[in-house]
């Protein structure tokens, strides 16, 4: 089948079948050796520091021989299949600690890291800590559920694998461009109610000047560029809000697709992800899921990743319709994340340093 480019008036990532990414490795990319090296030293010229991590920003990690690497990362984010996975990140006989600090540096040459949950987390663990998913307030990250297909709260969303699990976990991806360019062509009234404004629950995370609810659609186009913001376990517990509205049939008629869609073997691919591998994912073309999993007994081999949230120098523009989720609409803007009730004097001194350090409006 091919994929109809409708919306190429700028280069951007371009719609994908699970059987395209699948004939090429080109998403792939290993470290080589001096870009290791040049990590790990850095690292340790930041510890040298004795500097608190939410206080410091690229300028802090003098990581050496990294600039073609970043420049690959951007390419296939931007214009390739809007997903990469790098293979050995260095964090092989790395204490956990260390290994928040060498990903914290990484993450902040990407951009600026947004706030994720009620506690304003600017980096979050994964991992199973007895969360319900499918509840009012429900997140997947502190669960084993599997999850339902969706995007994130930033431009990119970055996930390093320290420990996998035992069974199940398995990364799904797939490209909201397919499948909106898709239902266009099979059912055009269903892709239009994807275009309208819909309610999304903040999930009790928002901060005491936010209300609890939002609306954006879950498609919109700006100067060209496409950008999809679906995360459905939030649109189901919106209207328990007063002011929000429950989806029409036709909206939950046009979800009900995508994520019977999603799930085809047409249209996503599977990974594992094993300790040392850093994905990260355009979250305005590519949804992401993951299976349920079943840890190892021992502590400390439970399943274990780390997430940042990254709003990216060199972003897209957004529609108008989509400000009241990401606050800002504007191309290379600090914008998205949950500002949730603990974003402090700190984190916001990090938030201005860091947009500082990649020339960024927003902050």
């Amino acid at each position: 089948m091919n994929i109809s480019t409708m919306f190429d008036q700028v280069e951007q990532p371009k719609p994908w079948l699970a059987h395209d990414i699948k004939q090429t490795s080109q998403w792939v990319r290993p470290l080589t050796y001096a870009e290791k090296t040049g990590l790990r030293q850095g690292l340790k010229a930041f510890v040298a520091l004795n500097k608190p991590l939410e206080e410091s920003s690229g300028e802090d990690f003098p990581f050496q021989g990294i600039k073609q690497l970043i420049q690959d990362i951007n390419h296939q984010l931007y214009k390739g299949f809007g997903i990469i996975v790098l293979k050995e990140f260095p964090i092989e006989g790395l204490d956990e600690e260390s290994i928040k600090k060498l990903y914290w540096g990484f993450t902040n040459h990407l951009g600026v890291l947004r706030p994720q949950g009620k506690n304003s987390a600017l980096m979050n663990h994964v991992k199973n800590l007895g969360g319900v998913y499918r509840a009012v307030g429900g997140r997947g990250y502190n669960t084993n559920a599997e999850l339902d297909f969706h995007v994130d709260f930033a431009d990119f969303v970055g996930l390093l694998c320290i420990q996998d699990a035992k069974e199940g976990g398995v990364s799904k991806a797939c490209s909201s461009r397919a499948l909106f360019e898709t239902l266009k062509q099979q059912s055009p009234h269903l892709a239009e109610a994807l275009l309208t404004p819909l309610y999304y629950s903040r999930q009790d995370e928002h901060s005491p000047d936010e209300l609890p609810y939002y609306q954006t659609p879950v498609v919109a186009f700006e100067q060209g560029w496409f950008s999809c913001r679906y995360t459905r376990n939030h649109i189901r517990y919106a209207d328990r809000h007063e002011g929000a509205k429950a989806p029409t049939a036709v909206q939950n008629e046009a979800m009900d697709w995508i994520d019977q869609m999603a799930l085809s073997d047409k249209f996503t691919f599977d990974m594992r992800l094993v300790p040392g591998d850093l994905q990260i994912l355009n979250n305005h073309v590519v949804l992401h899921s993951r299976t349920a999993y079943e840890d190892y007994d021992e502590p400390e081999r439970k399943r274990s990743l780390l997430r940042t949230w990254i709003a990216t120098p060199n972003s897209q523009p957004l529609s108008l319709l989509m400000e009241q989720a990401f606050h800002d609409s504007r191309a290379g803007a600090v914008r998205g994340g949950i500002k949730g009730q603990e974003f402090d004097a700190i984190k916001q001194a990090y938030t201005h340093k860091a947009a500082a350090f990649h020339s960024m409006i927003g902050a």
